[in-house]
């Protein structure tokens, strides 16, 4: 791709007034002929963030020159061939006697110019369905729940349960959780809280009658968990943990407490299992993480966290058009989006599309039961 970069200086026929600039979405090069602009979005931003006025059109066919006496106005344009065929870029046009103007267009040209490549983006979002259309295990749709039972998401403060399923799907992971607690609590069992909970205690802890049970929030933890009878313990599964690290709790409090008994399995929400298997798959992959949404969603905090972990840069892009060149200098990009029906992951795709040839790539891990295999009820007689 770099071999088909050109980074060029134009003479125009336009006329573009003093303090303000005018961002191609199209233009003609005289040689490659029509040129779109994908990611003219975010040159107007920038221009408009400068403090000059930006005017977004489409430049007349004809208009560049490569020697132009005289000419009025003058542009800056890098373009790179498409694998697809065609040619993308981006074209800044200012008046031939705007010094500031002129400088802030070259500079901008050259800093995208530099970051142009072909490059990979990794979608991760949070699983609303599986690959069938039902939803994933541990949930249930909506639709099957009284109106009222499930918190409104809206378009502009999207919300998510405990166990980081979406508010507008009805998962009953906390509900199967509480009752089994009860149940356990109630037939005199000491009972042990397995797993991890990011947004805080267990909501059913204030409705426990009874001991209050234990939490065990990690292998460490289960190693050093004292036990008042071992032939009477009971484990519960806090929405919201990731089934693996549960197993791996399991394996040592079954090792200590053979007898240990606990919440079925098909209970389980594999919600934040997926998650984190999805991003980390991503992650493994990726040179940085760019943020799409609030850091509230179950998402981002997953993917925030193992970012961390693995020592990657990290970017919040508040809106697409908020990007800078050093945000996207990197061949695999992971982008969490977290917005309202997927509004980021759209615009940023196509600001990507307008800096080098790129690959869209949607990561994704579902787990649901092997409807095969799922018991049947008897039919009534």
């Amino acid at each position: 791709m770099n071999r088909s970069v050109l980074s060029e200086v134009f003479r125009a026929t336009l006329r573009v007034p003093p303090g303000t600039l005018t961002v191609a979405t199209s233009f003609t090069h005289p040689a490659r002929g029509r040129v779109d602009c994908p990611a003219h979005g975010l040159l107007a931003a920038l221009t408009r963030n400068s403090g000059l006025a930006p005017r977004s059109r489409a430049l007349p066919a004809g208009c560049l020159h490569e020697h132009l006496p005289d000419a009025a106005t003058t542009v800056f344009a890098v373009t790179y061939e498409r694998p697809e065929g065609g040619h993308h870029g981006l074209a800044l046009a200012a008046d031939a006697k705007d010094s500031a103007a002129l400088a802030f267009a070259g500079r901008q040209i050259d800093s995208f110019r530099a970051v142009l490549r072909t490059r990979r983006l990794l979608y991760v979002m949070a699983p609303t369905t599986n690959v069938d259309g039902r939803a994933p295990a541990g949930s249930v749709p909506a639709g099957s729940v009284p109106a009222g039972s499930v918190p409104a998401q809206t378009a502009a403060a999207p919300s998510w349960e405990s166990c980081g399923c979406p508010a507008t799907r009805a998962c009953p992971a906390t509900r199967n959780a509480n009752s089994a607690l009860h149940r356990f609590t109630d037939r005199g069992d000491e009972v042990v809280v397995v797993g991890s909970q990011a947004a805080g205690p267990p909501p059913w802890e204030a409705r426990t009658s009874g001991a209050v049970p234990v939490a065990v929030r990690s292998r460490q933890e289960a190693e050093s968990v004292a036990i008042g009878d071992p032939d009477r313990l009971a484990f519960v599964v806090t929405p919201g943990s990731v089934v693996s690290e549960v197993a791996a709790i399991l394996k040592v409090l079954r090792r200590r407490y053979p007898r240990l008994r606990g919440q079925h399995p098909s209970e389980w929400c594999y919600t934040m299992e997926d998650l984190h298997t999805a991003v980390a798959a991503a992650l493994s992959q990726s040179d940085t993480l760019l943020v799409a949404g609030r850091r509230s969603a179950p998402a981002v905090r997953t993917a925030v966290s193992q970012a961390a972990e693995a020592k990657l840069r990290v970017h919040d892009v508040t809106t697409p058009t908020s990007l800078r060149p050093q945000d996207i200098d990197a061949a695999t990009i992971t982008l969490v989006d977290a917005t309202p029906d997927g509004r980021g992951r759209r615009e940023i795709g196509r600001i990507m599309n307008g800096l080098g040839p790129a690959s869209h790539i949607r990561r994704e891990v579902r787990s649901y039961p092997e409807p095969l295999l799922v018991p049947r009820s008897a039919p009534a007689r």
